[in-house]
């Protein structure tokens, strides 16, 4: 190979390694919010709770979730990426690991509705598109649909695994090995 060949041939752009951690954090943020369909039989048979009280706890985490968006941004520009999104991760493991500990109504609000929608608002398209701008030009679009493609694809592929996962060995047994995962 010639000097020549070497300056033409384009050097690896260590922005698809932040891609790539990005990918997959989406991914299995993802799927851990795919969990509160299984568990909502779960909650109701151990603690007979009824569908409302259980959708307050899923319904809060998607208002706290879309809420932090704005907040999200401004956190990764002012302490970086990759702060934010261990911070995000940490959170949201924390609070789906300590659903496994829930005996009354209200703390799953806590958990699931501000825990839970704290950490995964953190980690939402925020992330994929602050990546995106950050590290690319040329390619942003297609970041950006990769991002967007890893949070559909979590669901996907997390969503049989932890049903089973669910009826084979229960409900806290999946939020604690949910949490570790996402660690």
């Amino acid at each position: 190979m010639t000097v020549v060949e070497a300056k033409e041939r384009p050097a690896f752009h260590y922005g698809w390694v932040v891609v790539g951690v990005t990918f997959l954090t989406l991914l299995v943020t993802a799927g851990a919010m795919s969990t509160p369909g299984l568990l909502l039989v779960a909650l109701q048979k151990d603690f007979g709770w009824s569908t409302a009280t259980i959708s307050t706890s899923v319904s809060l985490r998607l208002a706290v979730f879309g809420l932090m968006a704005p907040f999200s941004a401004a956190l990764m520009l002012r302490f970086g990426l990759r702060k934010v999104m261990m911070v995000a991760v940490a959170v949201t493991a924390s609070g789906i690991g300590l659903t496994a500990l829930v005996t009354q109504a209200w703390q799953l609000d806590l958990l699931w509705g501000i825990v839970v929608g704290g950490g995964t608002g953190m980690t939402a398209l925020v992330l994929g598109a602050t990546v995106a701008n950050a590290w690319f030009v040329e390619r942003r679009g297609l970041v950006i649909g990769l991002m967007t493609a890893s949070s559909a694809s979590g669901q996907l592929l997390f969503l049989p695994l932890f049903a089973h996962i669910s009826d084979v060995f229960g409900w806290r047994y999946l939020v604690i090995l949910v949490a570790c995962i996402l660690l």
